[in-house]
């Protein structure tokens, strides 16, 4: 029985508390926030195939964080309704959504298999630079066009310096080319022939 008294007393004690903490709005917050219709079963089974649809793409699932798309897609669809086209809403989930450790580290690995033979021994160095920069270029405006994603591409390079001569080899040319033109070269490396670097 005095628990039951107890319980009276502290439900009667703290409900205007409670009931006037509903009524005024959080610090920073102006007038009462917009709230979203609860989601239903049918919408939360639309977000998860469209997660699943992400993933099951190598393309898609590097591009994007496929769990993050299908909570966007969500989102969006209690937002913007039942008559929101389902295409739009992916396509809007997406661009909220890139995967840019991923999108970095795929241009980084494609890179190390072209690079070495057009960069020389600086490669690795452009490859982490152009990884990175394309990745931070593509997460600013995630898209699948290939017409933007060529532009995103050169702009990177462009910013890597991908046309620039590695120095190391244009010296060393030059220091070759010097000591053939003293005649000193075949005497100083008389093995040397068909070193790679020699300059005819």
């Amino acid at each position: 029985m005095k628990s039951l008294s107890l319980f009276i007393v502290f439900f009667l004690f703290f409900l205007p508390f409670v009931s006037f903490a509903e009524e005024v709005p959080f610090r920073g917050q102006i007038g009462n926030p917009t709230k979203l219709k609860p989601y239903t079963d049918k919408d939360l089974e639309e977000a998860l195939k469209i997660s699943d649809e992400c993933k099951a793409y190598d393309r898609t699932n590097i591009r994007y964080d496929c769990d993050c798309v299908g909570m966007t897609f969500l989102d969006l669809r209690r937002q913007k309704g039942e008559n929101a086209q389902d295409y739009w809403l992916r396509e809007e989930a997406r661009r909220k959504c890139p995967n840019t450790p991923a999108v970095a580290g795929k241009i980084y690995t494609e890179c190390l298999e072209w690079a070495p033979s057009q960069r020389g021994e600086d490669y690795q160095e452009f490859c982490t630079c152009y990884g990175s920069t394309f990745a931070k270029i593509y997460s600013k405006n995630p898209s699948d066009d290939l017409l933007i994603t060529e532009a995103q591409t050169m702009k990177a390079m462009e910013l890597c310096n991908v046309n620039a001569v590695n120095t190391r080899e244009q010296d060393e040319k030059a220091l070759i080319q010097k000591l053939k033109d003293q005649k000193l070269y075949d005497k100083l490396f008389p093995g040397a022939k068909d070193d790679p670097l020699s300059v005819p």
